[in-house]
C-alpha cells in the first residue's frame, strides 16, 4: 500500500467511525464502552488487513517502522490485537532482513489516559512477547509524547526498562518531525 492509499483508506476509516457516532449519539461519560463498541463497528465494516497497513508501515528505503496511532485507535480492540501485533512482527522481520537493527517511531498524537487503561494489554505484550523486538530495536521514537508519559513508563516498566536508553520523546514539533521523517 502506498502513502496516497493509506491516506486515502485512513479518511475512509474516519469517515466510518464518523458514521457511527452520527446513529449513536456520542456519551459525554462512560465513553471508554461506546469507543470499544464503535472500533469494532468499524472493524467489521472495513478490510482489517488495510486498516493495518495504515497503521504500522515501513518507512521505504528505511529501517524505520511507523506506527500511526491515531489509524489504530479507528479500529483497534483486544479482539483484533493479534492479528495487528504479527503484522508488526512480519514487518520487523522484513526490516530486520535488510538491516542489522530497527526503528520503531509511533505517533501518540490524542492518546490518554483511559486509551492507556484499554490498550495496555495490546502494548505490554509488544514488549513481554517478543524478545527480537527489544534486542534488535535500534531506538524507540515517540512523537506527540503525551504528559502523562512517566506515568505510563512506570506502569509498564517491567516490560519496558531494557529500551528506556534508547527511547526519543518529542513533545513539540513533532509534526515537523514526522514530516522530516517522511522526507529520508
Amino acid at each position: 500500500m502506498n502513502s496516497q492509499e493509506r491516506e486515502e483508506y485512513v479518511e475512509k476509516m474516519e469517515e466510518t467511525k464518523q458514521k457511527y457516532y452520527e446513529e449513536h449519539n456520542k456519551h459525554l461519560i462512560f465513553k471508554n464502552k461506546q469507543k470499544i463498541e464503535c472500533a469494532k463497528t468499524v472493524a467489521e465494516e472495513l478490510d482489517l488487513q488495510k486498516m493495518i497497513q495504515c497503521t504500522a508501515f515501513q518507512i521505504p528505503n528505511s529501517n524505520v517502522i511507523y506506527y500511526n496511532y491515531m489509524a489504530y485507535k479507528t479500529y483497534g480492540t483486544i479482539e483484533n490485537k493479534d492479528m495487528i501485533y504479527s503484522h508488526i512482527q512480519s514487518l520487523v522481520q522484513s526490516v530486520l532482513q535488510q538491516f542489522d537493527q530497527f526503528e520503531f517511531h509511533i505517533d501518540l498524537k490524542s492518546f490518554s489516559v483511559s486509551a492507556c487503561q484499554r490498550y495496555y494489554p495490546i502494548i505490554s505484550s509488544v514488549f513481554d512477547d517478543n524478545k527480537v523486538f527489544t534486542n534488535k530495536l535500534a531506538k524507540l521514537v515517540i512523537y506527540n509524547t503525551p504528559s502523562f508519559i512517566d506515568k505510563l513508563t512506570k506502569m509498564l516498566y517491567s516490560s519496558v526498562k531494557d529500551i528506556l536508553p534508547r527511547v526519543e520523546y518529542y513533545y513539540k514539533d513533532s509534526d515537523k518531525q514526522i514530516t522530516k521523517l517522511f522526507n529520508i
